[in-house]
């Protein structure tokens, strides 16, 4: 039986880097990079048969560019970004959060209940699609549990990853 990889997205807290790291790993991985005040998240696609093995082997290539995954980011998203996301009002998502529309597959529970909820983008784009509303086709989204398994890994492995960082960043100077 033959197993085609998917492509799945995953997205990496690292520390600040220097602009020649962020074009390499730009370059080199079409790695997107947005500064949240003294940190990064670096957000790359890799492709496996598996979703913690694609989320491996996107740390691993990381740090063989110098880059350290500290840990990772899920993507969550509030009413605002769903509407967004989902090109729909907020009006319509109001409706599916509080359940009036769509008993029969009822809306994701929000992950938390800080003012504001927010909700698992991977959960959300899941049941967007069961329920015929647009949603993201490009590659899989991570669940919370992926998350949490790809940072269990690189918690296990942080000496690993930042010898591999190391070396790659004394190679390059």
């Amino acid at each position: 039986m033959d197993h085609e990889e998917s492509s799945y997205r995953y997205s990496f807290i690292t520390p600040l880097l220097p602009a020649s790291v962020e074009n390499r790993i730009r370059d080199d991985l079409g790695a997107t990079v947005t500064v949240h005040g003294h940190l990064n998240v670096v957000t790359v696609i890799g492709a496996a048969y598996r979703r913690a093995v694609a989320g491996m082997n996107l740390a691993e290539a990381l740090a063989e560019r110098g880059v350290v995954a500290e840990r990772t980011q899920p993507d969550l998203v509030n009413r605002r970004m769903i509407a967004e996301r989902a090109r729909c009002t907020r009006q319509a998502v109001a409706l599916w959060v509080t359940r009036q529309r769509h008993q029969h597959d009822p809306f994701p529970l929000p992950v938390t209940l800080i003012p504001g909820e927010t909700w698992a983008w991977a959960e959300v784009n899941s049941w967007l699609a069961r329920n015929g509303y647009p949603h993201e086709t490009g590659c899989t989204i991570p669940g919370l549990e992926d998350y949490a398994r790809l940072d269990s890994h690189l918690l296990s492995h942080r000496d690993e990853y930042r010898e591999i960082a190391a070396a790659a960043r004394r190679n390059r100077a």
